[in-house]
């Protein structure tokens, strides 16, 4: 089973030539976007931004962010995060 919660841990400031990778992780059917770093507020709206598009084939997810908070911290709550679905918790660097 995959996971369906992520976090993404930032290391710079919002790019947009990390679209493509943030448009490919909503492609993979991740319903739960936790952002914790640099600029993860950003991250946080653009991810929303991306999922609606242009409203024709929006994803519906949910997403937050952790500006003062640990990698540690935030992938604890995106366990205990109450979703319709349990899995576990897939990290990435961007």
């Amino acid at each position: 089973m995959r996971n369906s919660r992520v976090v993404l841990a930032s290391e710079q400031k919002y790019n947009s030539e990390k679209d493509k990778l943030i448009l490919s992780l909503l492609e993979q059917d991740y319903i739960l976007f936790c952002v914790v770093g640099v600029d993860c507020e950003k991250w946080e709206d653009i991810i929303d931004e991306l999922a609606v598009g242009d409203g024709s084939n929006p994803k519906f997810v949910t997403t937050t962010s952790h500006p003062d908070e640990s990698i540690d911290e935030v992938i604890e709550f995106a366990n205990m995060l109450s979703l319709d679905t349990k899995s576990g918790v897939d990290v990435i660097g961007i």
